[in-house]
C-alpha cells in the first residue's frame, strides 16, 4: 500500500484547471522546536507582528489562512487582531492541533506524543473537539481547515476530520520523514493535491515540497536512496543539491531562496500540479523564535524572499491566488 493511502481513504488525485496559489500560515505559539512537549515555556509574541506580512500579501491579492493553535486562541489581543482582519476579508482562519499545549493532557509528556497520530483515537478526538470548541467560542463558527501539528497524521486522523465537518486538510509533508522522532514517514509521497473521504469528499493540500533536478524521475530515487542509507554525514545529499541533480525544495521563504522556489514551481507545473501552496510560520515574523530568523538581517531576508516568490509566481508563472477555503470549489470538477 502506498503511503498516501495508508493515511487517507478513497484517494482521488486532482489539480486545478489553471495555476492557483494559496498562502498557509502556521499561526502558533513560539516554543523550543527541539522540545515540543508539555510544560515547555511558550508565548504568542510572534503573532503580534502580522501587519508587514499582510501588506506584502495584499499587494498580490493573496489572502492567507492562519491555522491557529490553542495558546493563540487563548490570547485576547491576538484573537481581536485576527478577527479584525477576518471581518475585513483580509484573512481566513483554521486550526492546527499542537498536542502538547491542547487539553486534555492524558498522555505522557514526551516527543513521541507531540505527533497527534501517535495518541489513541479517543484522546486525539478529545483534543480536537476542545480546540474546535475554543475556536467556535472565539470566532462564532466551526473551523473547516485543519493541520496536524508537526504533520503528525495518524491512521485515524482523516476519519476524525470527516466526522467533524472539515473540508480541507494540510497535514501531509511529502518527501519528509519524522521516523527518527517516532513520527510519520512521508518520504515516498510526492506533492499532489487530492480528494479523500469515505462518506464525503475532503481536499488534501500538502506542504508544497518536492525533489527536483535534471535527473528527472531518478532525482527523487537518488535522494531517497541516500536518505535511506543515512549518508548525510558524507554530505552526499548536499552535493546532489549543489549539482542540481536532486534537491528537496519547499515553497516557503523559510530556508529556500527564490531561484530554488522557482525551480520547484516550474517542475510542479510541468507535471500538471497547478496548486502551489506557500507556507510559513508566524514565528518567522519576529526575531529569535525559530531557526530561520535569528537576527534582524534574517528577518529582512525572509521578507525579501517572500516578496520575490510572490512576484515570480504572479508574473513568471501566471499564478492567481485563491483563498484556501475556495480550493474545494475550484477543484470540484477535477
Amino acid at each position: 500500500m502506498a503511503k498516501t493511502e495508508a493515511f487517507f481513504p478513497a484517494v482521488h488525485f486532482v489539480s486545478a484547471p489553471q495555476p492557483t496559489g494559496c498562502v498557509i500560515i502556521d499561526a502558533e505559539e513560539d516554543f523550543d522546536w527541539r522540545r515540543p512537549v508539555q510544560g515547555v515555556p511558550h508565548s504568542v509574541r510572534g503573532m503580534q507582528h502580522l501587519s508587514d506580512l499582510q501588506h506584502i500579501l495584499a499587494a498580490y491579492g493573496a489572502v492567507p489562512i492562519y491555522l491557529v493553535t490553542y495558546p493563540v486562541l487563548q490570547d485576547d489581543a491576538v484573537v481581536a487582531a485576527i478577527r479584525l482582519r477576518l471581518e475585513r476579508g483580509d484573512c481566513e482562519v483554521g486550526i492546527q492541533l499542537h498536542t502538547w499545549v491542547t487539553p486534555p493532557f492524558n498522555e505522557r509528556a514526551d516527543l513521541r506524543n507531540s505527533f497527534g497520530g501517535n495518541l489513541d483515537a479517543a484522546l486525539e478526538e478529545r483534543k480536537l473537539v476542545e480546540l474546535m470548541r475554543l475556536f467556535r467560542l472565539r470566532f462564532g463558527h466551526d473551523p473547516v481547515v485543519f493541520k496536524a501539528g508537526r504533520y503528525g497524521l495518524g491512521t485515524h486522523t482523516s476519519l476524525l476530520l470527516e466526522q467533524h465537518g472539515f473540508r480541507v486538510d494540510t497535514s501531509l509533508a511529502p518527501r519528509t520523514s519524522f521516523a527518527a522522532e517516532s513520527g510519520p514517514d512521508f518520504s515516498s509521497d510526492e506533492y499532489r493535491t487530492f480528494w479523500f473521504g469515505r462518506s464525503r469528499r475532503l481536499l488534501e493540500v500538502p506542504l508544497c515540497r518536492s525533489i527536483v533536478g535534471w535527473g528527472g524521475r531518478a532525482s527523487a530515487r537518488a535522494y531517497q536512496l541516500l536518505a535511506d542509507l543515512n549518508l548525510s554525514r558524507l554530505h552526499l545529499p548536499g552535493i546532489l543539491a549543489w549539482l542540481r541533480c536532486a534537491e528537496r525544495i519547499t515553497l516557503s521563504p523559510e530556508g529556500n531562496d527564490p531561484a530554488a522556489m522557482c525551480r520547484l514551481a516550474r517542475s510542479l507545473l510541468s507535471r500538471g500540479q497547478n496548486v502551489l501552496a506557500i507556507s510559513l510560520h508566524s514565528s518567522s515574523l519576529s526575531i529569535g523564535h525559530n531557526p530561520y530568523v535569528r537576527s534582524r538581517a534574517d528577518l529582512y531576508h525572509f521578507y525579501d524572499r517572500l516578496s520575490a516568490i510572490l512576484d515570480h509566481l504572479a508574473g513568471r508563472f501566471a499564478v492567481r491566488f485563491a483563498r484556501c477555503t475556495d480550493l474545494p470549489g475550484l477543484l470540484a470538477d477535477g
